[in-house]
């Protein structure tokens, strides 16, 4: 269950523009719009609730978005207020979630997406294409994890390394989601104001580099490719090739039980002679 969304773009630290907030306090609202991508058998109802549970004092609050059917399709939009750009300043994406239901089998994902542009929200569905999707991913003991997904040129970059959950985090409490987005691509990601992932986005998913080779650029026809050449001041010392690569270990004795008779002349084993070069 979804309970509080904002999305801000913070232009000084004592300020922020908002571009869109909801609190459910009363109900969905007008502004919500329910896909119908899947037949109506397979979607299921969005409704206003506080869930099964909740502080009775803070009843309202607690009221949020919830998915309340099992193996349905749950689609829903709404637009923003404002549009909003990463570089315009820092842009803040937060809201909560509450997997009320969740045990041991539980498969489900609380994430929301950031569309591009106008959409048709009557169509809304997991094809259609979006700029940012955030939020949690779980499904039983092996899957925990928070998505953050961008989009570039059409196609969906993963983080190449997932931002993991605690156990702990597993659980069905309502949980805190914030992705700080800066606008040199820096991020963090929060969960419960606890920071769970930090970088640069250009690092962490399949971006195309900042720099890239000058394709107006040739090598030049005197480039030399071999890294090393022998030293053309370098001179042969005299005696040089008179100097053996081994000479007999000096510190080398003869065995005592050697029979020059039977086991023939002895001589020193060799080594490496250190004067060799």
């Amino acid at each position: 269950m979804i309970r509080r969304i904002v999305l801000a773009l913070a232009v000084a630290q004592a300020s922020a523009k908002v571009f869109f907030e909801e609190t459910f306090d009363k109900d969905i609202g007008k502004r919500w719009t329910v896909s119908e991508w899947k037949d109506a058998d397979s979607t299921g109802k969005w409704v206003h609730t506080p869930g099964e549970w909740f502080v009775e004092s803070a009843k309202k609050e607690a009221h949020g978005m919830q998915a309340s059917e099992d193996m349905k399709f749950h689609s829903i939009s709404a637009p923003l207020d404002k549009k909003a750009s990463t570089t315009d300043g820092t842009l803040v994406v937060q809201f909560t979630v509450k997997h009320e239901k969740k045990d041991y089998a539980f498969c489900g994902g609380g994430y929301i997406k950031l569309l591009p542009g106008k959409v048709d929200a009557k169509a809304f569905g997991g094809d259609t294409p979006y700029s940012i999707m955030f939020g949690p991913d779980l499904c039983g003991y092996d899957v925990s994890r928070i998505h953050l997904i961008f989009e570039h040129n059409g196609e969906n970059l993963l983080k190449e390394d997932e931002i993991k959950l605690d156990y702990a985090d597993k659980d069905e409490f309502t949980h805190l989601y914030t992705l700080v987005l800066e606008k040199d691509g820096s991020y963090e990601v929060f969960l419960d104001q606890d920071s769970k992932a930090q970088g640069n986005i250009v690092d962490g998913w399949a971006f195309p580099d900042k720099e890239i080779k000058d394709p107006e650029v040739s090598k030049p026809e005197d480039w030399v490719d071999t890294k090393k050449i022998p030293d053309p001041e370098a001179v042969k010392p005299d005696g040089y090739d008179d100097i053996p690569a081994e000479i007999p270990d000096p510190e080398a004795e003869q065995p005592e039980d050697w029979d020059a008779e039977e086991d023939g002349e002895w001589e020193p084993p060799m080594i490496d002679n250190p004067d060799y070069k």
